[in-house]
Order: C-alpha cells, then sequence, then structure tokens
C-alpha cells in the first residue's frame, strides 16, 4: 500500500469512527456520554484542519456550540495549569475576543501561562474561604492533578500515586473564594467558569453565593461522580447539559 493509500485509509477510519460515536451517543443520556465525547474531540482533532478547540473532551466546544459563537464574553479558568494543556478557555480568547482570568497556585504552571496567555493569571486556590492552606503539588507524572490537600478525594491520590513517574511536593498556598475572585477581577456574572480543582468543587460551590453572581454556563470536574454537584447545581437554577471527560456542563435554566 503506498502512503497516498495508507492516508486515505487512515482518513476514511476517522471519519467511519466518527460516524459510529455520533450514532453510538444519539441514544446515550448516562455519565458514559463523558468518554464518548472526548473520542469524539480526539478524533475531530485528528482529520479536522479547522477544528480549533483545545479542551480535553470537547469542554470549549460545547460552551461555544451553547452560546453560538458568542464574542467579547468573559470567563474564570480556576485551575487553569499552563493555560494551553487542555485549556478550556483559550479557544475563547484567541477566536473570540474573550476576557477573564486564569487561577493557578503552582507557580512554574502559572509563569508558563503567564508566558502565553493574555488573561490575569492569579496565584491563588479557590476554596470554601480566605486564608492559608496546605497544597499537594504533583511535579512529575500527573502534574495537572495537583489539589489541596485536604479536599483530595483519597481514592484519586491513591491512584495518582501509582504512576510510576510520581513526584509530589507540599507547599503552602493563599486561598481565595470564588466569590471574591470574580469580584475582585471585575467579572460579577462570567459567561463560563471552568472549575477544576481535583476535589475541592463540592466546597467551593457551596459556599459560592449563586444569587450575586449570574454565571452562564459552568464546567465542573467531577472525577469521584459525586451526587453533591448534582443538588447543588440545580437548587441554583442550573441545568446538565453535557458530560465531557469527567466534566458536568451545567447552564443556567432561564439562559
Amino acid at each position: 500500500m503506498s502512503e497516498t493509500d495508507a492516508l486515505a485509509k487512515a482518513r476514511a477510519d476517522l471519519r467511519a469512527a466518527e460516524a459510529r460515536l455520533v450514532k453510538a451517543m444519539s441514544g446515550e443520556r448516562s455519565r458514559k456520554r463523558g468518554e464518548m465525547n472526548r473520542q469524539l474531540h480526539e478524533i475531530r482533532l485528528m482529520r479536522d484542519p479547522n477544528y480549533r478547540y483545545f479542551s480535553q473532551a470537547g469542554q470549549d466546544r460545547v460552551v461555544d456550540t451553547v452560546l453560538k459563537g458568542l464574542r467579547g464574553g468573559t470567563f474564570a479558568d480556576i485551575g487553569g495549569y499552563d493555560g494551553v494543556t487542555g485549556s478550556n478557555t483559550l479557544f475563547f480568547e484567541m477566536f473570540r475576543g474573550w476576557t477573564g482570568v486564569i487561577v493557578e497556585p503552582v507557580p512554574a504552571q502559572r509563569e508558563a501561562a503567564e508566558a502565553v496567555r493574555r488573561t490575569p493569571c492569579l496565584p491563588y486556590a479557590v476554596a470554601s474561604g480566605d486564608g492559608e492552606a496546605e497544597f499537594l503539588e504533583v511535579t512529575e507524572g500527573y502534574t495537572q492533578m495537583s489539589g489541596l490537600a485536604g479536599n483530595y478525594d483519597p481514592a484519586m491520590l491513591t491512584r495518582v500515586r501509582q504512576d510510576p513517574r510520581h513526584k509530589e511536593r507540599k507547599l503552602k498556598v493563599e486561598t481565595r473564594t470564588l466569590s471574591r475572585i470574580l469580584t475582585d477581577a471585575g467579572l460579577q456574572h462570567p459567561d463560563f467558569v471552568s472549575l477544576d480543582i481535583e476535589g475541592g468543587e463540592v466546597a467551593a460551590l457551596e459556599s459560592f453565593p449563586f444569587d450575586r453572581h449570574r454565571v452562564g454556563i459552568w464546567s465542573i470536574e467531577n472525577n469521584t461522580a459525586t451526587p453533591e454537584i448534582r443538588k447543588i447545581m440545580h437548587a441554583a437554577g442550573y441545568d446538565l447539559i453535557e458530560f465531557c471527560g469527567p466534566d458536568e456542563m451545567w447552564r443556567r435554566r432561564d439562559l
């Protein structure tokens, strides 16, 4: 088989895989959609040069679709890592003219984000209160899975530490509530909040004054599939609209 034929076959295989996934998803409503969306996102990245989304599992594509390509919006990227790898917000900054903030307490990752993003990068960990807390930084291995030591799910931490590459260190970081971060940044009512803080999501949401901040859409990591996030978001007036990888996508009911 020539290289041209091999390339044509690869493209045909990707198209077929995409069609199979789309068909399977049409009748699926469970959390299985998260992995399906991740696979679909990866296929589209490989086969479509005009597919410009950067997230891990299509979170930015979902937000962009729901908001109908909104330009000039605002975001808060909580747990923004290096600002590029699997970013839920880079697409909006680059192609939709959005502004916002990135919150990342790990110094090396925040510095990497500051080097490539126009968005201000803040050195805090989001928590239920302002203050100081112990933070577990994964320095080698699953480096995207650093988080507040007091909120880290024990089972998830065990899996992270089983990686043969794993190294970690603990440091003290300054904590801020999500509400204070939004208020101080002048983002009282952001169009999109991405919340990825390795087990601290429930505590952050429980203390969040939903009546003071009309967030349009949330992407909330829920690695353990805890029902607490669903209870909080339903009570706050949000509907679950999609699963993307481990993330739940929530839209304000009156949006």
